[in-house]
């Protein structure tokens, strides 16, 4: 049976670039003549604060994903991943940024990836690791990481029938600088993931 929604949890902090991803699937939906909502939930994000977004795709009624019901998360640092867990269902994807943000407070320990990986994938999420800011920078747009793991979860395949690679290089063009840099780093994802 096909899926009418796919609820997907972008989170991260301040300056990733969490709510211009949001705009890209979104104008990528429309392009593609699907349904989509958005809700976004940001605190101090202009001083590094946690944010999430909410994006539903499809015949969705409310633009809040119901805890325990988002089917993928775009995370753009591990804390914010482990942090917003209780958002996805059991089996949801989890395309999550190798490198830890630390919190800007002093004295605060902070888990090494490796360790929020390994208790997300013992509560049942299908975790990716992917180098994104690292890779983004070394193609040249050190601000795409966002884009490139958006490259990265669509080589998943759950994004069929809800976006295409055109929609969303149509929306990047139209949302974001730098198209083309974004473009490249969207098919460079692709590649890279799709052939591990």
């Amino acid at each position: 049976m096909e899926r009418r929604v796919l609820n997907l949890v972008l989170v991260g902090v301040g300056g990733q670039g969490i709510v211009s991803l949001a705009n890209v699937i979104a104008n990528a939906a429309l392009e593609n003549g699907t349904n989509v909502l958005v809700a976004e939930t940001h605190g101090l994000s202009q001083r590094g604060g946690s944010v999430i977004v909410h994006v539903r795709l499809g015949e969705a009624e409310a633009p809040l994903i119901p805890e325990g019901e988002g089917d993928i998360m775009i995370a753009l640092d591990p804390l914010e991943a482990a942090r917003y867990a209780h958002y996805l269902r059991l089996g949801a994807w989890i395309f999550m940024e190798r490198k830890v943000t630390p919190p800007p407070l002093p004295g605060i320990k902070v888990p090494a990836m490796e360790e929020v990986k390994n208790a997300l994938e013992r509560a049942g999420f299908k975790v990716n690791v992917i180098p994104a800011i690292s890779e983004a920078s070394r193609l040249g747009n050190p601000l795409g990481a966002n884009v490139y793991m958006l490259g990265a979860a669509m080589s998943s395949g759950i994004f069929d029938g809800f976006l295409t690679v055109e929609s969303v290089e149509r929306a990047i063009r139209r949302v974001l600088k730098k198209p083309e840099k974004n473009i490249m780093l969207l098919h460079a994802a692709l590649k890279a993931v799709s052939s591990r």
